[in-house]
């Protein structure tokens, strides 16, 4: 008895211990996969930024981000805020339009509205 119990044993373990070894060799796999094919996404991403100049006259420093902004951005955010506005109220009037269908049905599916009449017809 002892013996089926060694070789119960040392198929679970030789089985669990090949789980493992599939499951590491996955793992390496998958991480050099993410090596060879990223690698060349980074290279590609990075585009070739300009040195810093320092000690630049006042005259020729690049202006802050608050003069940068043209008026022409005042209005396309305007008509994007508008936008946003324009749809929440819409989804606010569909969902009122739901609460009150769903207040006149008392709560009751077509389903068991059905079922109900069913049963009603039964009883005569």
């Amino acid at each position: 008895m002892s013996e089926i119990i060694r070789q119960g044993l040392l198929i679970t373990a030789i089985g669990m211990g090949l789980v493992f070894v599939v499951i590491i060799f996955l793992w390496g796999l998958m991480a050099l996969m993410m090596r060879l094919t990223s690698s060349e996404k980074k290279r590609k991403r990075k585009p070739e930024q300009p040195k810093e100049i320092k000690n630049l006259p006042a005259e020729i420093q690049e202006p802050s981000p608050a003069e940068q902004i043209q008026p022409d951005d005042h209005k396309q955010k305007a008509a994007a805020a508008a936008v946003a506005v324009g749809l929440a109220i819409e989804n606010n009037k569909r969902r009122q339009k739901s609460r009150k269908v769903a207040e006149h049905s008392d709560g009751l599916s077509p389903w068991q509205t059905i079922h109900r009449m069913r049963q009603f017809g039964k009883r005569k």
